[in-house]
């Protein structure tokens, strides 16, 4: 046994006895090994002076009042200040509670916090709290607007985000790892922020990282965050919740807390994402405790093998127990995720094995293929006609529509599809533009799951296609951003496009040069326009028509399964792009 696990066994017995009411002598612990006597004692002397993080946290608040609800909340329904409504109470925050609010002045919804009445010293906090995040001006912080006190109480007001916090939505939602290194690379470069303005959090977690409706996350609650040299000087040592401070906060070891504090616990939301669990889980906190300063964790990987080797190596790399091992910055955190690969494949040997599989078969059926074609005459077997039935387009997973439409952006790319079961588990697309191993604007679907591609990555939303149902789908490739709908309703955002030309649309597969990727199912009609047709939810089109020459997105292709001659696609757009429809060649 290492000296650190009998260090562990010690700290871990003691805890345990001390719960009880039992505080056992470090010299009584280690009447075995009298040469760790000192060093035992003086752990026990800081889980003394920390003895506020066993306390349990259940409904009661940091400082041990109930805490209370919306129907007997006596400040729901009254007016602070003179100015905001209370209207609902949201949640316990470090130094107070926080309640949605209406700024009756600029009519606009807020988040209030106020202190609990009773003392100066809460009061200070929470205006030092106001002070400290005021200072903070960021995209990824949330903003505060204006600070006050009204009678006995302080109180905070602060942007409200009409979303969830990180909690609430990963207990409902398991986001694909490209999605959670999004987040938290966005929550990186906000930390980052704060850090170069000389602060430290002390309690990230996702309870603290609130999403808004384009699920863009904001870090709040710096009730316990401080100056690096308030850290130094030992004010507010009571910083963080167990499950997600750092090694160097639970040891009491002030001299070390710092930047990398934050990324360590940054990197434990990043694991839970990832998971679904937390690295380290125990029945007391003692035990957890000891873990988190003792325990490697278990790699992401062997509790969920869908977990890229990438983010496995970047997550274990933040859950390190020295500062020193930890990623420098948390600038340098975000970078390293946000060099993420960008597709979400499968696992890296399946899918090759599994794209084998789909070249060996796509020669056996490329040889079938050209043994039925030498059947045909000659004069028939230069002409592809398209696959349709009442209207529709019919796609095998062998064909698709070559337009002579070259792609741009802003753009709208729509269609009514109908999937059906693809045979391969990986991506297939109803429009598309890339170029081989290079992205392009494209909509389609991974698995079941809606996505598009833009240049140069690939968004996602949580949103499945419906198979074997029709349905509206939809991707705005805008100046800001990417958007997604799903039957007119927004499904997803992902960054904007950087600039496009040089390859042509395809109806049906991911691009023209591209082997992979091609739809399997039907569909009715597709729709490209200039411009972003769509800022908001809508309802869909049932069909789609020649726009007005004064459209603020103008349609400039439009194919129906119903204007088809022979392999050629008329386009109703009236602009002339005509497509070619096309099989796959053996």
């Amino acid at each position: 046994m290492t000296t650190n696990d009998v260090l562990a066994e010690f700290l871990t017995k003691w805890e345990e006895c001390f719960e009880h009411g039992n505080d056992i002598p470090a010299a009584e612990l280690c009447a075995d090994h009298p040469e760790l006597r000192e060093v035992v004692q003086q752990k026990i002397d800081r889980l003394k002076r920390m003895e506020w993080m066993v306390r349990s946290s259940g409904s009661t608040s940091s400082n041990g009042d109930e805490c209370v609800g919306d129907d007997t909340d006596s400040l729901v329904g009254t007016t602070l200040a003179g100015r905001y409504r209370i209207e609902a109470f949201v949640a316990e925050g470090g130094f107070g509670r926080v309640y949605k609010a209406i700024d009756s002045e600029l009519q606009r919804s807020v988040a209030v916090k106020v202190a609990r009445s009773g003392t100066a010293s809460r009061q200070a906090n929470l205006l030092d709290e106001a002070r400290r995040a005021a200072k903070l001006q960021h995209p990824g912080i949330v903003p505060v607007i204006d600070v006050g006190v009204d009678g006995e109480r302080a109180y905070i007001v602060s942007a409200f985000i009409d979303g969830p916090d990180l909690a609430e939505f990963i207990e409902k939602n398991r986001p694909f790892p490209q999605e959670v290194a999004r987040i938290v690379a966005e929550v990186a470069e906000a930390l980052h922020h704060a850090h170069r303005e000389g602060f430290v959090h002390r309690d990230i977690k996702p309870e603290n990282i609130l999403l808004d409706v384009e699920r863009r996350p904001l870090i709040t609650d710096f009730g316990l965050a401080a100056s690096f040299e308030e850290v130094v000087r030992r004010k507010g040592l009571r910083s963080g919740t167990l499950s997600y401070m750092s090694p160097e906060q639970v040891a009491g070891e002030v001299q070390l807390i710092g930047p990398r504090s934050d990324i360590y616990s940054l990197g434990v939301v990043l694991y839970e994402m990832l998971t679904g669990r937390l690295p380290y889980q125990a029945r007391t906190p003692g035990a957890l405790r000891e873990q988190v300063l003792f325990r490697p964790p278990v790699a992401p990987r062997a509790m969920n093998p869908d977990v890229p080797v990438e983010l496995e190596v970047i997550c274990l790399r933040c859950l390190a127990k020295l500062p020193a091992d930890r990623f420098s910055t948390a600038a340098e955190l975000a970078a390293a995720l946000r060099a993420t690969p960008p597709r979400r494949w499968l696992r890296f040997p399946l899918r090759w094995f599994l794209l084998a599989l789909l070249v060996v078969g796509l020669f056996v059926a490329g040889l079938l293929l050209g043994m039925s074609l030498s059947s045909l005459s000659k004069t028939d077997s230069a002409k592809t006609e398209a696959v349709h039935e009442e209207g529709v387009f019919v796609f095998d997973g062998q064909s698709r529509i070559v337009t002579p439409l070259e792609r741009f952006a802003p753009c709208t790319l729509e269609a009514w599809v109908k999937p059906k079961a693809y045979p391969v588990r990986d991506s297939q697309f109803f429009i598309g533009s890339d170029v081989p191993t290079k992205h392009g604007l494209s909509l389609g679907m991974s698995e079941a799951v809606m996505c598009a591609e833009y240049v140069p990555g690939m968004t996602f939303s949580e949103a499945a296609i419906p198979l074997n149902r029709w349905s509206h789908v939809a991707a705005v490739f805008g100046e800001t951003e990417t958007r997604l709908y799903l039957g007119g309703r927004k499904v997803g955002v992902g960054p904007a496009t950087k600039p496009v030309s040089g390859s042509t649309f395809v109806i049906g597969n991911v691009g023209k040069g591209n082997p992979i990727n091609y739809y399997f199912g039907r569909m009715r009609s597709v729709r490209i326009s200039k411009g972003e047709r769509y800022n908001a939810d809508f309802v869909p089109d049932e069909s789609f028509t020649k726009d007005a020459d004064d459209a603020p997105a103008k349609a400039i292709l439009i194919f129906d399964g119903s204007a088809v001659e022979s392999e050629r696609v008329i386009d109703l757009s009236g602009v002339g792009n005509d497509g070619r429809w096309e099989r796959k060649k053996p």
